[in-house]
């Protein structure tokens, strides 16, 4: 029979928005009779539709293939190479296209699929499910049944093991030593009997790696995984794929002579119901899982709605349960309840629903890898490879699981659904199968945006149509099961291939992913700013010697004075000018606008409308090399970077700072620098706020520093799969050991109150008339802080013959070495080794002061609940210094100029303390005074 397809515009086919199908010649003779032509809507030109039928086409009109000219026969209908299919669904010929408004179409009869089927699943075997219920790993660990000594013992042990490097024996030395010092007590007990060595104790505390993670087989020559079952199984080594030469394993004979089967390539993988399972068992974790079903979904609708987290947006309350996905016979795909149900239900009104992110990396497993594999890097980093992308949709397909929760009883339902692709820019476009970032047509997979408007005023000034998600999902199936040549044609025209994660109900590829701040912004625009525009212009170049904007550049970022949590830069950046982590990058644009002004200024302090002198022997680039209109663009970019990278913001917030980043890309434009995809995918920052909420919420700083945990585990090299069993082993231990420590841990380290955690040690009594520089100062001062604080109590001086209470210098008070104020570290120079930390921000009504803490005290009156204040002197500024450029953004950017002077000391509550800061110290030249310019550290600041 033959497989050519033609134009068929029958009755049937003609309801296609093409007003054809293509079909074979056999088929075009059926509908013929059984579904007649019926007459053109009016208004609509036959003629320009090349897909008139072709049973009534006798016009004998030709076709050119590959060079030869086939003259058509009366009768017959023109045959269509496979490149020239098209599957774009038009409503309307491109004649009519161009006479409509933008993003409308032409009312013609709507598509309508009637006859649907189930997405095919494929054949997927979920890891563990080959296990029988006993062989699988007890949810609750043995090491629960012995006494609280014995299971610290246990986790110490493993702890230096996994997170100390220590090795195999002296981790056993030192379990033993434990024992034997309960044993001297007489406190060990004797039954259950306590193990001795550190696999029993992992065994013991229920992280042995190797009995959660399942050892997939896989054929070298064409990847077909085989179970562990399945490889006993097994008849011969050879693959039993047909026409696939590729040999499984190697079979040997062990010291006991039990023959044992080694498998050439292994792929490990975890279950991911079952480390839900293991969660789940966990005290506390059950607690922590989102409770929304008294939420009110949609109140980021209000503008001022302030969005804390990912609970906040718009998706977390979309999510459904129960469904089913299906596709029609002309390809359209839809979601419907399961069961025939009237309705779904919202993942939200579900007490345990669950909504996961899904992020896959490509995670290069260090130099030895390089020795053995030709440098193929791993594709996924060990948390994704442990949830497969066909194993996740195997989950999300199942959608809901009964479970063991600790503290419920009986079992319970636990539901699923993917919220967001979080990953990279090219990883999200592998996953999704959309056309790379570089396609010519298709770049960006949020918009239908083209290559060549990335470089023009439209690609930033919102006049884009959004992708359409089912229009992306129809492409995709078709793609599916079509030939190579047509799938290229498809990711051509439409810029989509098939993914798995298609096939997942609910599944929207554009509007579920999530585009990275980091990659885009922190390592995509930000390292443009500086390696295309700055140092790539010859912008700080290093003529003039020690005057040289180069050299200015690297003292002002030498000299800065950062907080010790702060990562730092290199000292040489002039020379050294690619940084490699994104936290470098967001660190020095925070300080951008005070380094390119200490740069670039001249005798009097200002920015020069000027061009610098280029270097000898070199080419001038393309752009503008203008500093103060390159200095403009900058400030909007620092300044919609730090509104939208705030932990908190609300969608006019989004929108304000979105607009930032719009100026800041057409000003660039306006001076001819060339622009990245990177710039009109950050056009999308607050839709994607709206979806998911603040970008702290999704961002991928805590995957990459995943990376960074797996890129320092020892691994021996080898090939075949092992070194991801290493890096999976490494990880499990890791994470089971980590929420062991929230579990067995007998100590706190710390104690908190109202977000302040103090020292471990209690900090003794001081006398304060003896304490300070010079001795007593704080006394005063504090007794006239507690008299407002208490007022009910009517402190006196303790020499004081006045009636009250008696305000004792040796019994009220503290002294602190340090707090931590929302995980961030405070110190004070009263404490020589805490005193890097003593500049903060702190709250006076709506704005902030830079403040340097003087002292930390803990003070307490008869029975009052002790009271935690901290001394601070006031950084001094008036109005007589001169305007800096940034003065009209100061309060967004987090920028304050004042003298290096402090002010009188003054007692504050801690939880005044608002951020950390850097200290710049600059010269005026105007004033001819040394300034201090302090840039704030936070961002959640009201804005």
């Amino acid at each position: 029979m033959s497989t050519n397809r033609y134009k068929c515009s029958c009755a049937r086919c003609s309801q296609h928005p093409d007003r054809f199908m293509h079909q074979t010649r056999q088929v075009i003779t059926k509908h013929a009779k059984k579904y007649p032509p019926v007459l053109q809507p009016t208004g609509v030109d036959t003629n320009a539709d090349a897909g008139a039928n072709p049973m009534n086409d006798a016009s004998g009109s030709s076709s050119e293939s590959e060079g030869t000219d086939h003259r058509e026969r009366p009768g017959i209908p023109p045959q269509v190479r496979d490149d020239e299919y098209d599957f774009e669904f038009q409503h309307m010929d491109d004649q009519h296209a161009e006479e409509q408004p933008r993003g409308r179409r032409a009312p013609v009869q709507e598509l309508q699929d009637f006859n649907f089927r189930p997405v095919a699943w494929p054949d997927v075997r979920v890891p563990g499910s080959d296990q029988d219920q006993e062989d699988r790993p007890s949810l609750i660990p043995r090491a629960f049944q012995e006494r609280p000594g014995v299971r610290l013992a246990y986790l110490n042990t493993v702890i230096g093991n996994v997170f100390g490097k220590q090795s195999i024996q002296a981790a056993t030395d030192a379990l033993n030593n434990q024992l034997n010092c309960m044993l001297l007590e007489g406190v060990l007990p004797e039954h259950p009997r306590p193990v001795r060595h550190l696999l029993s104790a992992k065994r013991r505390l229920g992280i042995d790696a190797d009995q959660w993670i399942t050892q997939y087989a896989i054929c070298p020559e064409c990847w077909k995984h085989f179970t562990p079952a399945q490889v006993k199984e097994l008849p011969s080594p050879e693959c039993t794929v047909p026409d696939c030469e590729g040999v499984l394993y190697d079979e040997h004979t062990d010291a006991k002579g039990k023959r044992v089967r080694t498998s050439k390539k292994i792929m490990p993988h975890i279950s991911l119901i079952g480390s839900l399972r293991q969660m789940f068992m966990q005290p506390g974790f059950a607690k922590s899982v989102q409770d929304s079903r008294q939420d009110h979904p949609g109140q980021n609708e209000d503008e001022d709605y302030v969005m804390t987290d990912m609970h906040d947006g718009m998706l977390w309350h979309e999510l459904e349960t129960n469904t089913v996905r299906e596709i029609g016979e002309l390809g359209t795909v839809r979601d419907r309840p399961q069961d025939n149900q009237p309705a779904t239900t919202k993942l939200t009104e579900r007490r345990y629903g669950l909504h996961l992110t899904l992020n896959i990396d490509c995670n290069y497993a260090g130099s030895k890898r390089a020795k053995h594999s030709s440098n193929q890097p791993l594709f996924g980093a060990v948390y994704s490879r442990a949830y497969g992308t066909q194993e996740w949709c195997e989950v999300l397909n199942a959608n809901w699981v009964k479970m063991d929760v600790y503290g419920e009883e009986g079992l319970v339902d636990v539901f699923a659904d993917n919220e967001a692709l979080a990953c990279d820019m090219p990883a999200s476009h592998k996953c999704n199968g959309t056309a790379g970032h570089s396609h010519d047509f298709h770049p960006c997979a949020f918009c239908d945006i083209d290559i060549i408007k990335i470089n023009t005023p439209e690609g930033y000034n919102n006049s884009w149509t959004a992708k359409d998600d089912h229009h992306m999902l129809r492409q995709s199936f078709y793609s599916k099961d079509a030939t190579p040549t047509r799938q290229e044609a498809i990711l051509r025209d439409h810029g989509v291939r098939f993914s798995i994660l298609n096939v997942i109900p609910g599944w929207l590829p554009s509007r579920k992913s999530a585009l990275d701040f980091m990659h885009c912004i922190f390592l995509g625009i930000i390292s443009h700013l500086f390696m295309r525009m700055l140092f790539g212009g010859y912008m700080l170049s290093g003529m003039g010697g020690i005057n040289s904007p180069k050299r200015q550049f690297e003292d002002i970022i030498n000299a800065v004075r950062w907080p010790s949590h702060v990562t730092r830069l290199p000292k040489n950046l002039g020379e050294n000018q690619s940084l490699k982590k994104a936290d470098e990058w967001r660190r020095l644009l925070t300080i951008t606008p005070v380094i390119l002004w200490w740069a670039w200024r001249d005798a009097n302090d200002e920015i020069p409308d000027t061009e610098p002198p280029l270097p000898p022997n070199t080419v001038a680039p393309d752009f503008s090399r203008n500093r103060r209109s390159l200095y403009q663009a900058i400030l909007f970019l620092c300044t919609g970077v730090q509104i939208l990278a705030s932990h908190t913001i609300s969608m006019a917030q989004a929108r304000t700072g979105q607009s930032f980043l719009s100026h800041y890309c057409l000003e660039c434009l306006q001076l001819r620098i060339p622009l990245t995809i990177n710039h009109q995918a950050s056009m999308h920052t607050a839709d994607m706020i709206k979806k998911f909420g603040p970008v702290y919420a999704w961002w991928l700083f805590a995957f990459e520093r995943f990376n960074g945990m797996l890129e320092r585990v020892h691994h021996n090299g080898h090939d075949g799969g092992r070194i991801e069993l290493t890096l999976l082993r490494n990880w499990v231990q890791a994470q089971d050991c980590g929420s062991m420590m929230t579990q067995i841990a007998v100590y706190q380290s710390e104690a908190a109150e109202d977000n302040v955690r103090l020292p471990l040690c209690n900090a003794k009594l001081i006398n304060l008339r003896a304490y300070g520089s010079p001795p007593g100062v704080f006394y005063p001062i504090l007794l006239q802080y507690c008299r407002s604080l208490w007022p009910d109590l009517h402190l006196v001086g303790d020499l004081s013959c006045d009636n009250g209470t008696p305000f004792y210098a040796n019994k009220v008070s503290r002294a602190l070495t340090y707090i931590r104020k929302d995980g961030i570290h405070y110190g004070c120079t009263m404490n020589q080794r805490t005193h890097a930390d003593s500049f903060a921000f702190i709250s006076q009504g709506r704005t902030r002061v830079p403040v340097q803490i003087t002292a930390l005290f803990v003070v307490g009156v008869l029975d009052v609940i002790p009271h935690v204040c901290a001394v601070v002197r006031r950084l001094v500024s008036d109005d007589d210094i001169p305007a800096m450029p940034w003065d009209l953004y100061t309060s967004t950017l987090g920028i304050h100029v004042s003298y290096t002077e402090l002010g009188p000391q003054e007692v504050v509550p801690v939880s005044r303390i608002e951020c950390p800061l850097a200290l710049i110290p600059v010269h005026s030249n105007i004033l001819k005074k040394d300034l201090w310019i302090t840039v704030s550290f936070d961002h959640s600041q009201n804005l």
